[in-house]
């Protein structure tokens, strides 16, 4: 496959075309000028396709890394972070989701931890602490990344509502 999307610096604007190729070869791009890691631009309507096979492209490199061993690399959990917070159909992230680790490497994992007697609030700080690494990723991309995650999470019509909400506490404490 050697198409190629747009990609673009949120700090200094710099843009590139990277091909899909490069990116499954090298990961995500980073800006030569000021070291930010640079952002996907959005495609026509009709390019949702292509999103999906990047974040499939991006889930076979994780289940590589994850075989390979070293996949706590702080590449592979922006991989993660970036397929979490890609604006896409919900279906489709779940679908990504269920395939991005074998059932039976779950399974095994489920199995060890409940033969050394973990229950389930023994991962809790774990759980909170990458999925804060995940939010903290999100809120530093500004308001953009973090209505296109909303929405991405919660539908638009939610998190506008949410958004009127906060809105209107504003003014109230602004009164």
């Amino acid at each position: 496959m050697s198409t190629a999307r747009t990609w673009k610096c949120p700090d200094c604007g710099k843009a590139t075309e990277i091909s899909y190729d490069w990116l499954a070869e090298h990961g995500g791009p980073v800006c030569e000028r000021c070291g930010r890691d640079m952002e996907l631009q959005p495609a026509a309507a009709d390019d949702d396709n292509l999103l999906v096979e990047l974040m499939e492209i991006g889930k076979e490199l994780l289940e590589w890394a994850n075989t390979m061993g070293g996949w706590e690399a702080p590449c592979w959990e922006r991989l993660r972070a970036a397929i979490s917070k890609t604006p896409v159909a919900r279906k489709h992230v779940e679908e990504l989701a269920e395939a991005a680790v074998p059932k039976e490497q779950i399974e095994r994992l489920t199995d060890k931890a409940d033969a050394a007697g973990l229950q389930p609030e023994d991962l809790d700080d774990l759980v909170h602490e990458f999925a804060a690494s995940i939010a903290s990723d999100v809120n530093n991309g500004g308001l953009e990344d973090q209505i296109a995650y909303l929405v991405a999470g919660l539908g638009a019509q939610h998190t506008e509502r949410q958004i009127d909400e906060l809105i209107e506490n504003q003014q109230e404490q602004g009164e």
